[in-house]
């Protein structure tokens, strides 16, 4: 089991408004945190392509997603190219999308299909669990501002 407890400090805390952008308190509403627990936990515990099957769960695990892409903006300092690039091929699993294969002179874009091609096969609400695992990770390593 992954322990995501910065993320869900930072989702109560943006929850009460004490602390962020309006935008990021905005996506913190309404999200049931122990139902978004439970998600996350049965996500990453799961098979690769496997589906949560509670709706509450499936609800509370997009809505925490969605925080996390808010929430990500806000760490005092921002991760390099290369920690970033697992939580941009969660993203577009996440999302659905499909990344073009780039030119050959393209490295950078080479390297991001690489890694996306690796997991396009994840369920989305996998990837989802992974990218708000990435985020609690990058929130202890580079800490949160306020605003």
């Amino acid at each position: 089991m992954s322990n995501v407890s910065e993320f869900i400090a930072a989702l109560e805390v943006a929850q009460k408004k004490e602390k962020f952008t309006p935008e990021v308190q905005e996506a913190a509403a309404g999200i049931d945190v122990a139902a978004l627990v439970a998600a996350v936990e049965a996500a990453l515990a799961m098979g690769e392509t496997e589906k949560i099957t509670s709706e509450a769960q499936a609800k509370a695990l997009k809505a925490g997603f969605e925080f996390a892409t808010k929430l990500v903006m806000m760490l005092k300092t921002a991760p390099g190219p290369f920690e970033k690039k697992d939580l941009y091929v969660h993203f577009k699993v996440a999302k659905g999308e499909v990344l073009q294969k780039p030119g050959m002179f393209d490295m950078v874009k080479k390297q991001l299909f690489g890694e996306w091609e690796k997991i396009k096969h994840y369920s989305p609400q996998k990837s989802e669990a992974l990218y708000i695992e990435h985020v609690n990770n990058f929130i202890k390593q580079y800490q949160l501002r306020d605003e």
